[in-house]
């Protein structure tokens, strides 16, 4: 995937005198692509991805070829597997008890201890939306509201632990663009000829000074 990229000589010196250039491939050219794709959202698919699935099992499922894994990363801008990819539950259950251990600060911290609190959504009898859900606030937080003519106190507040904010953000990060198998080697194709196309390598000494062409 990143080897067709064309390359960048990026000065990072200290002044323009004394050049210290660093090969490096030209990431913005990536992002070009993407935002080109983006833009026909007749090409794509939503795809969950399940328990344990990776880009090679999908692409071997959705296009029969394995090695076009790299086209699902490219679509959904992943740079950094580890952390944009979601875990399976094991490693989410190990990631999760790592990163909430106790500490000498916190020796109560753990995958069960509080997180935040939120609202639960709360209507009156007409059924308008006197909160919303989903709202971090303190834990004391209430609301007061005519319903009808009565006035009505309510605390609609419930508390997220460290697992359950982990579960949520891996639970969307399951949530993936595919191209359609149709599209598959028009996509393929059109990414070799926009990565190829004008000079190969470029010169900067700012992100100002590369351009897409």
């Amino acid at each position: 995937m990143l080897k067709q990229l064309p390359d960048l000589l990026y000065n990072f010196g200290q002044s323009q005198i004394d050049q210290k250039y660093l090969v490096a491939k030209n990431l913005w050219r990536r992002a070009e692509i993407i935002e080109e794709y983006k833009s026909s959202l007749t090409m794509f698919d939503e795809y969950i991805v399940q328990n344990g699935e990776r880009p090679e099992d999908i692409a071997l499922h959705e296009y029969k070829n394995p090695f076009y894994n790299w086209t699902i990363l490219i679509i959904n801008d992943i740079v950094n597997y580890h952390d944009q990819w979601p875990r399976t539950q094991k490693q989410l259950e190990d990631y999760v008890t790592e990163k909430y251990a106790p500490t000498d600060s916190e020796p109560n911290r753990g995958p069960t201890s509080t997180k935040h609190h939120i609202t639960t959504e709360l209507r009156d009898t007409a059924n308008n939306i006197i909160v919303p859900a989903g709202k971090i606030v303190p834990s004391n937080y209430s609301v007061s509201y005519f319903n009808g003519s009565v006035l009505v106190t309510a605390n609609p507040v419930v508390s997220i632990t460290n697992y359950q904010y982990e579960e949520e953000l891996n639970s969307k990060k399951e949530k993936i663009q595919i191209v359609r198998p149709n599209y598959i080697e028009d996509f393929v194709a059109k990414y070799y000829y926009i990565v190829g196309r004008g000079r190969t390598t470029q010169i900067g000494s700012s992100t100002a000074d590369i351009s897409m062409g």
